[in-house]
């Protein structure tokens, strides 16, 4: 055996062990924990442990649930709380889910005045505000990713079944508001559906709930195998194997299918689950009287308290065995079952077989009827060993010297490669182990001191996938210069716009820090409200909320979409954005220059209110400070400053240039592109064209000429005015943008004459560098329009 086969060995058992271990525990599904904080050392802190400490103290017994309050001395102080236990969970696993859960939440949510976590067997719910007895109204979905056969006549059974199962869990005949069913929908499918509610809710919320929640399968799980929906207050969930366990031993007809044989609170179910059964097409020569007397043969020793026979009746063979573990009045009634239905299903057939799968697929023949607690065979051959078959077949013994000279073999060879395989197994994993970085180490390597205050917004990796769908293609928004952008659903109910830094993404890790640091801390109106980021080894995700119409490029520049921007809509465009400017500049606690201000990084909600996006060129300077330098420049031609393209100088006015260059796309509806007249000398178009107009008295030249009539000749005036203002060569005779904030709201100002605006300058060159690399940004610039909330290209300028 080859020492990497041994290694393979040692890996598989290792991970079985592993396996085994996970499947011992609970199966954590999601959980949620608000943005909303409570203080450390605070008297809610303190009604928080104690009331986790009464569930855990509760959930020994066999409570399946249980909710309480810890009154405070103020009602912020007061916390509330619940668990519940799925409804076929014996009190032992419950126990076991409740512990696991309020360790999760101790650890993942330790500041949040609400959380809510579930698992497969249990939901820990708890908050700062009364919720008890009331329908919640958020929730999150889970699907098998596999189709069923046939969606149309699947899709109307299942939203009719599960309905039939809601009735039940609503009006049960026990305090918990459980149930479940099973339908056969195909020869080889049944159909399995499980409905829960709180049992605080009264029959009319559960059912109003479970409506609510099985509404939401088509959209989550339309035409799959099985789905779920989890709500704090209700859960539904359909699957095509049985998943749940049976508990009452009323009578046989009631009882549903259990996924195992296991013992639930000391007791187990009457009735062995059958799996499925298929019978061979060959006739069957073996008389009815044969085969009835085989069956029933089998039958009997079973009722005798043996566990495994084998019968032999004039060329017909059979045999049964129970499991191990089983008593054996479970054994005989399994075995009952079994000979009754393959006798009613197989007489007329040579062979027959029950199992999970359809039997045209296994292409062998023989019958049998497998359960997880026995089975039974019966050939045309002798398929068995009889007793004693074993030794006579053995080889003979060797000798004691042979076995000596064996053992010695065994132990010079088999314990070296042992040993080298521990030691290389210990090596790899604690290379692995080193290799490995906490996410706490992440978050520290990448934000330092700050990462303590941005753990609240840190997301999960299976919660951005589950909010995306595993970034399916249905969810695909567009890609930018970030990287690829996906709409998303968080469990909440709020529709967020994803953005996932692609590896070859021009803006890097330090754009991505630059914009998680910057916008955690800012919050305004006019500026995308960010909701918080993922960060991974391999993985750097930012999430905002989703703005539905898109940015103003696309809004601005397409043909058919800027027919619909009215001049009102203009105007409060132009405002809003200049609003948020005076948010970065001067009304936050950081004072901040943006660096790339441009239409693709302007979006528009539903109500068209703009929104500064894209954070990650933007940088903090002191509040007392004018100008800062750079040798990096960086930014997008056509709407960075002369002061900035030539030297790195950057400022509140390099702001107010790109805001005047928009402010004059928005009166035109028109691009701001750079064209070169000659190799020494470049000459902004959409600025030249304006100023040829201004200087000859037509401005209204400049309009859209697809606006219509309904708009004010002096508001377009004084926007392109103000726009010129802007746009001035001179940083120091551009307006500060609480100057231009003033212009824009007051109607008696007089604004001064503009000067000719920058990079209209046909009497004077630039450095050879800076021709080049405008050239060499040409193409990037007039790429395609960017889509919704899509992080935006930005050139990056070396020197």
């Amino acid at each position: 055996m080859t020492y990497s086969k041994i290694l393979l060995i040692f890996l598989v058992i290792f991970l079985n062990s592993a396996t085994i271990k996970a499947q011992n525990s609970p199966f954590f599904l999601y959980r949620n924990c608000s943005t909303n904080l409570f203080t450390t050392n605070s008297l809610f802190q303190t009604n928080l442990k104690t009331l986790l400490s009464s569930f855990s103290s509760k959930a020994t017994g066999n409570t399946e649930f249980f909710n309480t309050t810890i009154p405070g001395i103020n009602r912020s102080d007061s916390v509330y709380g619940l668990f519940m236990c799925r409804g076929d969970v014996p009190s032992k696993v419950c126990h076991e889910c409740i512990a696991d859960a309020i360790q999760q939440l101790s650890s993942q949510c330790s500041l949040f005045k609400q959380a809510v976590i579930w698992y497969n067997e249990c939901m820990l719910r708890y908050s700062d505000y009364y919720f008890f007895s009331a329908v919640d109204k958020s929730g999150f979905s889970l699907t098998n990713t596999a189709d069923v056969s046939n969606k149309k006549t699947f899709i109307p059974l299942l939203h009719s079944f599960m309905n039939q199962t809601a009735d039940k869990a609503a009006r049960p005949l026990k305090n918990k508001k459980f149930a479940t069913n099973e339908i056969r929908v195909s020869e080889f499918e049944t159909l399995y559906c499980l409905a829960q509610c709180t049992p605080d809710l009264s029959p009319n919320d559960c059912r109003t709930c479970l409506s609510s929640a099985i509404e939401e399968l088509p959209t989550c799980c339309n035409g799959k195998v099985g789905g779920r929906y989890l709500n704090p207050s209700c859960n539904v969930r359909y699957e095509l194997y049985p998943f749940y366990r049976s508990i009452d031993v009323t009578s046989p007809n009631d009882l549903a299918p259990q996924t195992n044989d296991s013992k639930l609170d000391g007791r187990f179910s009457q009735d062995p689950f059958y799996l499925s059964y298929n019978c061979s097409t060959h006739p069957n020569t073996i008389t009815q009287e044969n085969f009835k007397l085989l069956l029933t043969d089998l039958s009997s020793q079973a009722a005798s308290g043996k566990t495994f026979h084998t019968v032999d009746l004039e060329g017909t063979y059979g045999l049964f065995m129970c499991r191990g573990d089983l008593p054996s009045s479970l054994c005989s009634q399994c075995v009952k079952n079994a000979t009754d239905r393959i006798y009613s299903k197989c007489l007329s057939s040579l062979e027959g077989i029950i199992w999970a799968i359809p039997w045209s697929y296994l292409g062998s023949v023989g019958g049998r009827i497998i359960y997880p607690s026995c089975n039974i065979r019966f050939e045309l051959f002798q398929f068995y060993m009889e007793a004693g078959d074993d030794e006579d077949q053995l080889p003979s013994s060797p000798s004691p010297l042979s076995r000596n000279a064996e053992k010695r073999t065994i132990i010079f060879i088999v314990c070296p490669i042992i040993i080298l395989v521990i030691l290389f197994s210990i090596g790899y994993y604690l290379l692995k182990r080193r290799g490995r970085k906490s996410r706490s180490t992440i978050l520290r390597e990448n934000f330092g001191e700050e990462s303590a205050t941005l753990e609240p917004l840190r997301f999960d990796w299976m919660a951005i996938q589950a909010a995306t769908n595993n970034f399916s293609i249905d969810n695909y928004i567009g890609k930018g210069g970030f990287g690829e952008v996906y709409k998303g659903i968080l469990f909440d109910g709020r529709e967020v716009a994803i953005k996932r830094l692609s590896e070859s993404s021009k803006q890097g890790v330090e754009e991505f820090n630059n914009e998680v640091l910057l916008i955690a801390k800012l919050q305004h109106r006019n500026l995308v409200t960010f909701i918080g980021f993922c960060l991974e080894e391999h993985e750097k995700i930012l999430i905002y909320e989703y703005v539905p119409n898109k940015s103003l490029d696309y809004i601005l520049f397409d043909s058919q979409e800027k027919k619909s921007l009215t001049w009102v809509e203009r105007v409060n465009i132009i405002g809003g954005i200049a609003r948020g400017i005076l948010y970065l500049h001067e009304h936050s606690r950081l004072k901040v220059i943006h660096r790339d201000l441009k239409p693709s990084n302007i979006l528009l909600d539903e109500n068209m209110i703009p929104k500064i996006s894209d954070f990650g060129l933007a940088r903090i300077v002191e509040i007392s400070q004018d100008e800062r330098s750079t040798k990096r420049i960086v930014g997008t031609y056509g709407y960075i400053s002369p002061e900035y393209a030539m030297f790195g100088q950057f400022s509140e006015k390099s702001d107010v240039y790109s805001f005047g260059v928009m402010i004059l796309e928005i009166v035109a509806g028109k691009k701001n592109n750079i064209s070169s007249s000659t190799p020494q000398c470049f000459v902004d178009g959409l600025l030249n064209y304006v100023w040829r107009q201004w200087m000859d008295q037509t401005p209204f030249n400049i309009l859209d000429p697809n606006l219509k009539e309904d708009y004010s000749k002096s508001e377009v005036i004084k926007c392109i005015q103000i726009g010129l203002l802007c746009v001035q060569h001179d940083p120091d005779a551009r307006p500060s943008i609480v100057t231009v904030a003033s212009y824009l709201s007051s109607y008696s100002i007089e604004l001064p004459a503009p000067h000719e605006p920058a990079f209209f300058l046909r009497s004077k060159t630039y450095s050879k560098s800076l021709i080049e690399e405008s050239s060499s940004t040409q193409s990037a610039y007039s790429s395609t329009l960017l889509s919704t909330n899509e992080m935006s290209a930005s050139i990056f300028l070396p020197r």
